[in-house]
Formats: structure tokens, sequence, C-alpha cells
């Protein structure tokens, strides 16, 4: 009988690629899958379904509301967020309020899972919302669990108000995993270094993806340079603000933008842009497959926070696996990763001057950054879902009972 895994998020399908990716890696490692997860009526619904008919009867899915219907499990989940910071000023480490002040669906989770038995032989925990609903059932029905850090949470928020609570939380549940699994080096580093201990089963999952999602770049020989950068959300706070003005308008430069577009963000800063090409998010694969098409990635994460200065984007993993050259910004992560395969990229600070110097070299180099395309993807095969995911399957082998 094949061994049953659970996962839990506090997201949906749709807004949580690593796990998808892990749900399908244990699926054609013959594990018997199960997730609780959110659906939400906004862009990423369609998405959500998409992927839900694409796992279909392979999974047993259960998905809770997100939104304000059915109302009343909404209002008490409110409520408890409320109250929360109340109660958490008499009772600072108390797991269940420290898990609900984190995210207020934690409640809805632990709801969730009081409906379904424990008969599960490991279970893996994405979003800080999760960790506790998910130590609790796997404590109550002695299950082995899992907990992955794709984030660095404690370091989201200029209020160190709001970290506190995300350290406190991490501290109270992180040891007691079986093991931890964290999306960069320095996202793990830093979170022991709040805990002030080692952690004794962990691994870095770099968040690769499969390499059949990425095909050959192709010849381009237009007189523009062609500049692509996708997010879920095409917004303030990603670094665009410091780029547009650099290139907008700019004769040999044309810039694509993925994604779902931000209104104020669109009239403010993308009217009267002729080099700016607007383009609705695609599903993961569509995308990935679509690079090829482009000469330069832009990996211009702000270092806004210090989650930001921590993780490595999937952005700049897809465009080093699709073999197409990278300009970064200068964080933490991303310098490591350039540093590692200078051949793939440059880095840059946001500052004007050197944004603007940085594009300028883009522009110089054109033609060796398309000559050499081929060999950049030729480059990166090695490094992919396939091959990173096989450190991950031999923990799930090691630790599920």
């Amino acid at each position: 009988m094949a061994k049953h895994i659970l996962f839990i998020t506090t997201h949906n399908l749709a807004t949580n690629p690593r796990l998808v990716k892990e749900m399908e890696l244990a699926l054609q490692n013959n594990y018997a899958v199960s997730v609780i997860c959110f659906e939400f009526n906004n862009w990423s619904r369609h998405f959500n379904e998409e992927l839900k008919n694409k796992l279909g009867s392979k999974i047993n899915y259960i998905g809770i509301a997100g939104n304000r219907k059915p109302r009343w499990p909404w209002l008490m989940s409110s409520f408890l967020f409320l109250i929360s910071k109340w109660i958490l000023l008499f009772l600072p480490k108390h797991k269940f309020w420290l898990s609900v002040r984190c995210n207020k669906r934690s409640w809805l989770l632990m709801r969730a899972l009081k409906k379904l038995p424990g008969s599960f032989q490991l279970m893996l925990a994405h979003n800080p919302g999760s960790f506790y609903p998910a130590w609790q059932f796997a404590t109550k029905h002695n299950i082995p669990l899992g907990i992955d850090l794709e984030d660095y949470h404690p370091g989201e928020s200029h209020q160190e108000s709001v970290n506190t609570i995300f350290k406190q939380l991490n501290r109270a549940i992180l040891r007691k995993a079986n093991f931890i699994t964290a999306a960069s080096p320095d996202i793990l580093e830093y979170s022991e270094k709040d805990l002030e201990d080692t952690l004794k089963s962990k691994r870095v999952v770099l968040n690769y993806f499969p390499s059949t999602e990425f095909v050959l770049p192709v010849a381009n020989d237009a007189d523009t340079l062609s500049l692509v950068w996708f997010s879920q959300n095409i917004s303030f706070g990603r670094g665009l603000e410091q780029l547009i003005p650099v290139i907008k308008n700019h004769p040999q430069i044309a810039l694509h933008l993925f994604g779902h577009c931000n209104t104020n963000f669109k009239n403010q800063w993308l009217h009267d842009t002729e080099n700016i090409h607007l383009h609705g998010p695609l599903p993961q694969a569509q995308l990935h497959q679509k690079l090829c098409q482009f000469d330069v990635g832009l990996a211009i994460e702000p270092g806004k926070d210090v989650n930001n200065e921590l993780a490595l984007s999937n952005k700049m993993l897809a465009y080093f696996q699709a073999g197409i050259y990278i300009l970064a910004s200068k964080t933490i992560a991303q310098s490591r990763f350039i540093n590692s395969f200078p051949q793939h990229g440059m880095v840059s600070s946001l500052q004007p001057p050197e944004l603007k110097q940085a594009i300028e070299t883009l522009l110089q180099q054109k033609e060796g950054i398309r000559s050499s395309a081929i060999q950049r993807f030729e480059n990166a095969t090695m490094h992919n879902w396939e091959t990173e995911s096989q450190g991950l399957l031999k923990l799930w082998q090691q630790h599920s009972s």
C-alpha cells in the first residue's frame, strides 16, 4: 500500500508552485497525496482550477474558502486574529495565538484538520500559518512532520513587533519538526540564528523547475535588446519604479512584463511608454517556454526587507534554466548566485547611475549575450528540479513512518 503524504498551506495551488512541484514529485514516486489549501475569487482562480484539473483524481484535494463566504468561518477567523494581538501581550509564547496572529487562515486549517483521520505517513507544511496546525495534528496522530521555509518571514516586515511574532512561532515549532527544508542557504542560516540552535535534519532545496519546461534560446537579430520580467503581480515595490525611468522609451530597448497589472501602478508608471509591453499572467510551463525569446531576464529585487535580501526568486532561477542573461540587483542571495555562475549574468544596484550604466553595458554586449545563449542553456541543464528534488525525496523516505 502506498505511503500517504498530507500537504497543507495557507495559499492556493496557483500561488504556490513549490508546493505543486512537491506534490508532483510525490505522485511520480508512488506516494498517495492529499492537500489542504485555499481558494480565492481573484486573478489566480482560473490558474488554480487548471492545476486542480491537471492533478485531477490523482490527489485528494481539500479546498477551503479564502474569501468572506461562508460568512461564519471568515468572521470567526477574523475575530481570533483581532484579539490575538492583545492576548499575546500576556501570553507572548502561546503557539495557538502566535499562529493565528501570523495568519488568520491558520484557524481555518485547524478546523479542516479536525475532520481528517490520522492515517498519513508524512505531513508537510508550507507557509507559517500552517506550521502550528500541522505540528498539532502530527503530534496528535504520531505523524512525522516536515516544514518548508520558502521565505524568511521574520524579515518581511518593517515593524519589529510583527517580525517578533514570526520569530517566536519559528522558535516554538521548527525544532519540533522531523526535518526542515529551505529555499536558499541564507534563509536557512538566518532561521537557525533566530533559534540560537542548529537544526538536526535540514536541507536547502533550491526552487529549480522541471527541465522539460525550458527550450533552447532562439536566434534573435532584432535591433532592440529585449528585456523580460514576470511576477504574479505587476505592482509597486518590485524594483520596477527604479528601472522604468532608466529605460522608458529607449529606442534600443524593449521591456516585456508578464503578470496581473495593478491599475494604480499602470496609471502612474506605464503611461506613454512605447517600449514597454504588458502581457497577462501565463501558466508556469507556458511562461518558461516563452523565456527563450528574450535576451535578458530582470531579477531586480529592491532589497526592501531582510527576506528580499535572502530569497532566491523563482524568476532568477527560471532565467538561469532558460539560458537567458540575468541582470540581478545586489541582494545577498542574488549576488551569491551570480558569483557562482558569473557567465550567466551581472549584478547592479538599483541606484539610477549604476543601473543606467548596467543597461548601457548590456547594450554594448548585446551580440555576445546572444551568441552565448545556447552555451548558458547547456551549462544550466544539470541544475533542475529533477536533480534538486532527489535530496528532498531522501528526506521523505528517511522520515515517513
